[in-house]
């Protein structure tokens, strides 16, 4: 799950009436220019679009945002979702069915979640350990289970606690690509034309631009 960031196309324009030495700098400016828009705009673009799309998203979903440098041999930087955070905010992009890879979803079921809507760490294990708790299928539903008694009607029943759903259906929130997509082009002819500056700047300038003496006859 990444965007890749390449402008080079668009600054063909901008050097049709450059000298040699100019052109020169190009390469060099427009490693910069896509390295610092990946890093310090598209990036934290990402970072800001998970806190809108999501509540209270853990910290470790936004640690999952990183880029990947550009080069002058190679003038494409990008921005990705690293693989273990992919494996669930790439549904939330694209919208769909999971199915498990293992054990059923857990859905809570009136069950208190903390502060980014999952359940606290250890619930399972601390309701099963209740003598009127069970795990099972009940009139089709599998899930967690508790036994109830009404003590005025003097009925039993059954409470279901969490659910073990075999599949989940997401529709697309994140918006990873689009958000990425109109950062970078906001951002990126500023940055070059800063790094193009810079590259200017700090480059040497050949001895034949400025003229040659020539010995005389």
């Amino acid at each position: 799950m990444a965007v890749e960031i390449s402008f080079e196309s668009n600054v063909r324009d901008f050097t049709a009436d450059m000298k040699a030495f100019e052109r020169k700098q190009i390469p060099f400016a427009l490693a910069s220019a896509l390295t610092e828009t990946a890093r310090w705009d598209v990036k934290p673009a990402i970072e800001r679009q998970i806190e809108i799309a999501f509540e209270n998203p853990v910290a470790f979903t936004k640690t999952g945002v990183a880029y990947r440098w550009a080069s002058k041999s190679l003038l494409v930087s990008s921005v990705l979702i690293k693989d273990i955070q992919k494996r669930y905010l790439l549904i939330e992009e694209t919208g769909g069915v999971r199915v498990p890879e293992k054990r059923a979803i857990v859905m809570p079921v009136g069950q208190k979640v903390n502060a980014f809507g999952n359940l606290p760490k250890g619930t399972v294990k601390r309701l099963l350990a209740q003598k009127d708790v069970f795990s099972g299928r009940v009139n089709g539903v599998g899930g967690i289970w508790k036994r109830t008694f009404n003590r005025k009607t003097k009925e039993r029943g059954l409470q279901l606690l969490i659910a073990w759903e075999d599949k989940a259906t997401y529709k697309p929130r994140f918006g990873f690509y689009d958000t990425a997509k109109a950062s970078a082009e906001l951002h990126f002819p500023r940055r070059f034309e800063e790094a193009f500056d810079r590259a200017i700047a700090t480059a040497r300038r050949p001895t034949q631009e400025f003229g040659s003496i020539s010995p005389g006859p």
